[in-house]
Formats: structure tokens, sequence, C-alpha cells
């Protein structure tokens, strides 16, 4: 007999540990399925003990433990992930259950049992884990280091790493990077088939050879002995934070599994995070030779000033002004194709009342509502909660039907390119218009087929342009300026960077704020200003990486909003909770509270506010360093 101690794995749960008898050993790092309440849920085993070894232990109970039943478990994590996970769910103030549920993928659960054995290799001797590394520099630059890396892992007996955040970026590293290693090289991604990847993961796991794997952060679960180097590309996208709970940072967890196998973390792109470059300045990020840090484009580049030009000659509101249509035109003389993004998809992101100026907002969820094209009429959508109305309606509170749309959007953009340039064809790519990777791929190559094309679309097309594009032109950027994230300016930065990169001859960014320094200085290269006057900032205001920003939040009616917020501040004494100054409307006519802690970055994760926060109950959601304070 034996006692068996598990953590159900649920997005929810905030369970940390439950122990049950067998009548079987099962392996530590395992899957099983236990009783939890009324039914049965995966769990993974941290520990088995036989029941003669653990026996006062159980006499102390003051309740009997509940049997698991006979079953055939699955093995598809190392212990050193194990610990990794359980250090990233200290970080981030979530259970390990609600870690593991967000970062071991369903389809690698659903047929771990058909795995057969994982190939058991010797430790390949490579220079071992001992600070991350960084390496700053363009994605031609990047790929070639990466060669060099997997050269070396290889030559050492070690696999590869290679965590990507789009499937877009996976594509493309893996066409520059897999020739002449074709059959050690693997893509994984959510939409190859189960079958297909039920194969590529047995491959990967018996294959003798040493492997590069090439995969969301999701597959760094594959138990993979002989794992040397993890390399996180395009480090600063934010893609690689969960946008649900339990809001984990998959760059947290490539470090803490790099650290637990003793293995070499890579983390480069450009510009790097703020927090990269601060661990740098700290000595606990070391950085791979790239010389300074003002960046040289090959590429022309334009800052357009639009202050005071907001309409054309008929007086009619200008998306996109006429020097910026001269330029597409010359552009397409020679054949050349122009990239244009816009910041916001739809019309117009806002509208408002000429009489009152009160803005249009959902009837839902309090947001505003953006102004999209209809086949037979416009139409207002919430791009938070999805509510549909159509657009012909009154003020909500003087009743003017004196409504106007204000901001660029790219349906704005693409209407207004079809009325001045009628005779070219103009490609839209935003999550209205495509709705997966294949339909955003083929919008893109029939782009790049089309001479003369012009292609509109959101930080969505941006993976996908992987050639270069003669003319990439910035139809709206300043929107994002406002937004309410404590690092958008660091957002701002690599969406100008990759433009950049994009532009095969020229960069023209139209703007209604020349004189933001962020604008400057990323557009000229100089990347240390940028990285000192963000750091400054964020040192004067108390945000991260100076201090740890921890979000508690509850979702509910007013009256009870309130009263459960209270108690929180109770509950995290001696903790000061403060909470935010007013309510935000929520889906469903509920209503969202904010409340906020600061802790220094040296004194996190603090056990006993870890403790504290665990314990509330999971109708609070806790976020750690969320990119937005609203």
């Amino acid at each position: 007999m034996f006692t068996v101690t598990v953590v159900p794995i649920s997005r929810g749960s905030n369970i940390s540990e439950l122990t049950y008898y067998s009548s079987v050993a099962y392996p530590q790092g395992s899957f099983i399925y236990v009783p939890v309440r009324s039914t049965e849920r995966l769990a993974l085993v941290l520990s088995c003990s036989e029941v003669k070894k653990v026996k006062a232990t159980l006499r102390n109970r003051s309740f009997a433990l509940k049997k698991v039943r006979k079953q055939k478990s699955k093995q598809l994590v190392t212990q050193e992930f194990v610990r990794a996970v359980e250090t990233v769910a200290k970080k981030h103030a979530a259970s390990v259950g609600a870690v593991l549920f967000s970062v071991v993928p369903k389809a690698l659960m659903d047929f771990a049992e058909s795995i057969g054995e994982t190939v058991e290799v010797a430790k390949p001797k490579l220079r071992g884990y001992i600070v991350p590394r960084l390496y700053q520099g363009l994605a031609k630059s990047r790929v070639e280091f990466y060669k060099t890396s997997i050269r070396e892992a290889f030559a050492a007996g070690g696999s590869v790493f290679l965590m990507v955040p789009t499937i877009a970026d996976g594509e493309r590293v893996q066409s520059e990077l897999c020739n002449g290693i074709e059959k050690y090289s693997f893509f994984l991604h959510g939409g190859v088939s189960k079958k297909k990847q039920q194969t590529m993961v047995q491959n990967i796991l018996q294959s003798e050879h040493p492997v590069l794997v090439i995969a969301p952060y999701q597959y760094l679960s594959l138990p993979r002995h002989d794992l040397v180097t993890v390399i996180v590309e395009r480090e600063g996208s934010p893609l690689y934070r969960s946008r649900t709970r339990p809001f984990v940072d998959a760059r947290v967890l490539a470090h803490e599994l790099a650290a637990e196998i003793g293995g070499q973390l890579f983390l480069a792109d450009l510009p790097l995070r703020i927090e990269s470059v601060y661990m740098r300045s700290l000595g606990e990020y070391e950085e791979i030779v790239t010389g300074d840090h003002r960046m040289h484009f090959p590429t022309k580049v334009e800052l357009l000033n639009l202050q005071g030009t907001t309409t054309s000659s008929d007086k009619r509101f200008q998306a996109i002004d006429g020097s910026l249509f001269d330029k597409i035109r010359d552009t397409g003389l020679h054949g050349g194709r122009t990239f244009l993004y816009v910041a916001r998809r739809g019309l117009s992101p806002v509208t408002l009342c000429q009489d009152c100026g009160t803005v249009v907002k959902c009837n839902e969820c309090g947001v505003s509502v953006v102004l999209h094209h209809g086949s037979s009429e416009n139409h207002f959508l919430c791009h938070s909660c999805g509510a549909l109305r159509h657009a012909r309606e009154r003020c909500s509170n003087c009743t003017s039907w004196r409504l106007a749309a204000f901001g660029i959007g790219t349906e704005l953009v693409e209407q207004e390119v079809k009325e001045v340039l009628p005779k070219r064809d103009v490609f839209v790519i935003s999550s209205d218009t495509v709705k997966t990777h294949k339909q955003a791929d083929a919008v893109v190559q029939e782009f790049y087929k089309t001479p003369k094309s012009v292609l509109v679309g959101t930080e969505m097309a941006l993976p996908y342009l992987t050639k270069h594009v003669p003319l990439v032109g910035v139809a709206s950027l300043d929107s994002l300026l406002s937004l309410a994230s404590w690092n958008i300016y660091e957002r701002i930065a690599a969406t100008l960077t990759r433009l950049r990169e994009i532009a095969g001859e020229e960069l023209v960014v139209q703007t209604r704020c020349p004189e933001a320094e962020v604008l400057r200085k990323v557009m000229s290269g100089n990347f240390s200003g940028f990285y000192k006057d963000e750091l400054e900032v964020r040192k004067i205001l108390g945000y991260p990486p100076y201090t740890v920003l921890l979000k508690v939040s509850y979702t509910g009616t007013q009256e009870l909003v309130e009263q459960k917020m209270k108690e929180a501040v109770e509950h995290l004494k001696p903790y000061e909770l403060i909470l935010f100054s007013r309510f935000l409307q929520a889906p469903g006519g509920k209503h969202t509270l904010h409340g906020f802690l600061r802790v220094e970055r040296e004194s996190w994760p603090d056990a006993g506010l870890l403790d504290r926060l665990l314990s509330l109950p999971p109708s609070y959601q806790v976020s750690v360093d969320p990119d937005s304070i609203l």
C-alpha cells in the first residue's frame, strides 16, 4: 500500500496538494486521475511513499484518505520541469496545478499513454547555466547566432529548444535554420493535427541524436533529457504572457527550466525588454557582444508631422496624408508594393457626440465601441465583449443626432486607399478579416505576388511579412500613446523596429505627436538612449522592473464588489492593498474593481504575502506585473 501526494491540474484551482492511498506506486512526475469532490481530475504526482514509512503521519490525520483507482500513469515531464513550474507558480501567485494547466498542451496529455519510453542519454558537456545571456540584433543576425549555438550544442551531444511567440515566427526560423539538419529538426505547434503531433513527439523523445525543437512555450514540457540550450526568439513579444488565468510569463518558465537543467538560456530580440536590460545592469544577465546600442538600418526613415492637418481640401478627415499617397504612387511605378500599418481595426475607434462630447459606449460592458463598415449600413462593435448593434442611434446623454467618428482604423484606411488609388489591389489583415494562420499567410502570399498592391494591417500582419516591402507607412500609431499600460513605450519601440526591418527602401511614420521621445530615439536607432529614458521614468513611478506590481480584481454587482474588495484589503494586511479610484464596467452589466500592491523586486516572492494571495477565493483574480493597470 502506498500514499500518493498529487497536485490537481486545473485553470482556476487554488488547491496546492492532495494525498490519497493506492495499491500501486506511481512515479514522481507522472500524471494520474484522482477523485476531487464528485469528479476525477488529472493530477501530477509529487511523491509516492510506502504506507509503513508514513504511519505516524497518517495516525495524526483527522480524516480518512481517499483511494486512487489502479491505472496506467502518464510520464510526460521531467523532474527539472516540475521544479521549474513550482518556482514559476510562486512568482505568479498561482497554484502549481493552474500553472501546469497553462504550460502543458492538452494534446500531449491525450496521447501520452501511446508514447514509448524516452531515451536516457548521458548529460552533454557544454557550458552550463551561469546567467541568461542577451543577444540584441536584427532578425537575420539573430538567426546566424542561433545556427552557431545549435552547432555547438549538437557537437556536445545536446538538444536545443527554440521558443517562438507565433506560428509565423516558427515557420520563418525553421526555413532559415534547418538546412542540413532537417532529420533532427521539429516544428511543433497547435495547428498540427493530433496524429502528426503524436508522431513528431515520439520521434523527438526517441531520437538518439540531439534534436532542435522549434515550438511555442507549452512544448517546453517535453522530457528530452539531453536538453542543454533554450533560446527565446523575440523575447520582447507580449504573446509570451498568457491572457487568461494564471497569467504565466513563459520567459520566466524558460529561465527557471534552464537553471534547473544546468543549461544555457539565450534571450534575443531588437529592442530587448526593459526588464532584461535592467537585469544586465545588475549583473544578473550578461550580453553577448553585438557592438553599441545605436543600430544602423539600411532603409530611409521619415517622420511625417500631421499636427494641424486633419482634413483634405474638401474638408473631409484624411487618414492618409497626400505626401504618403505620392510615395505609394511613386513606388507603384516600378511595380513596388506598400504595407500600411494601422494600430486599430474597424473604421474609427471612437465616436463622440458633437453637442455634448459624450462617448458612445457598449451597452454591455461600458467600453468605447468601434465603428465598423457593414454591407448595408455601418454598425458599432465592442472589441471587449463582442456586442454588436447598428449605428443608427442618438446620443445617450442629450439625444442629439450629431455623432461623429474619430480616429483611424483598418477599414477607414482601406476605404481611403481604394478611393484615391482605385486601380490598386488592396489586401487587409486584422482579426476581423482573417481568423486562422493559414488565412493570414494566404493573404500575404497573394500580396507578394501582386505588383503595385497595398496591404493594410494591424500588428497581426507583422510576423507574416518575411520579405522586404519597398514602402512601409504607419497610418496610425498615436492612439497607442494614450493606453493605460506602463510598458506601452516598449511596445511602440518594438513595433517601429519591426516595421523598419520589413521596409525594403523607406519607412514613413505619420504622427500628430512628433515630440514623443520614443519616436525620435527608436527611429534614429538610439536604443541605449531609449533604455535609459524608460528606466528613469519607471524608477520614478515605481513600475517594473524596480518593483513587482500585483493586481487583485473582483467582478460582480457594484455592492458585492465593494464588499469583497474591502474584505481583500483586510485579508492581505499588513500588506497594503490600494484600491482603484473607480469601478470599471464589465460584461453583463457587472462592475470590476482593481487593487494594487507594490513589492520590492528583491523581496518577491514574499512568503507571507504569497500565502495570503493564494488563500483568496477563486472568484478573485490575481495578476503579477500585468501589462495594463486598468
